[in-house]
């Protein structure tokens, strides 16, 4: 029944001003119809289709993991465009879900679910790649101790020319090694 309705969605909204985007937007075509596929976020919105993992409480449908790959299944198989806002539904939205403050949920939770607000991701660097157990970003408290500095360089952070917030993963223990001393910025 989920399937059923995820499909006939699909097919009634991925045409006509949409149907330009179908196919377009993934790997090595990410900076295709950028605008129609921002429209195509709203759209997703209006029919009830982000958020889908998040908790109702937050906005979110509440899907299982079940349905959450059907939808992923039959978005592919109608040529759903590759989502502008990923980075900011599945890996901030989550993270301030988890372990924001309430300030923070009410600030950019509602945005990143009407894909008003997009979000790219600082994790790469040039000497690290993605692997996050060489980051050497470091991020430390001002003299005061009432904010966060941070120093280093990202790479290869993808779409961030139409994003309007980034996060930053920093080594906040100098001493740290590995995966351990790394922590999650907002930067707006």
């Amino acid at each position: 029944q989920f399937r059923a309705e995820v499909a006939d969605w699909l097919a009634a909204n991925l045409c006509g001003e949409f149907e330009l985007v179908r196919f377009r937007g993934g790997p090595g075509d990410e900076h295709s119809c950028v605008e129609e596929r921002k429209a195509w976020e709203r759209r997703l919105h209006q029919g009830g289709w982000t958020g889908l993992g998040w908790p109702r409480e937050y906005g979110g449908r509440g899907a299982s993991i079940e349905q959450q790959v059907i939808f992923n299944e039959e978005y592919a198989r109608a040529g759903g465009p590759g989502r502008m806002g990923h980075i900011g539904e599945t890996l901030t939205g989550p993270t301030l879900i988890a372990f924001g403050s309430q300030e923070q949920k009410q600030r950019y939770l509602p945005g990143i679910l009407r894909g008003e607000d997009l979000w790219c991701q600082g994790y790469s660097e040039p000497s690290a790649g993605s692997d996050l157990a060489n980051v050497k970003t470091r991020a430390r408290f001002d003299e005061a101790g009432r904010q966060w500095l941070i120093s280093g360089q990202k790479v290869w952070t993808s779409l961030a020319h139409e994003s309007q917030y980034c996060f930053v993963i920093a080594r906040t223990d100098p001493a740290s090694v590995g995966h351990e001393g790394l922590g999650f910025f907002l930067l707006a």
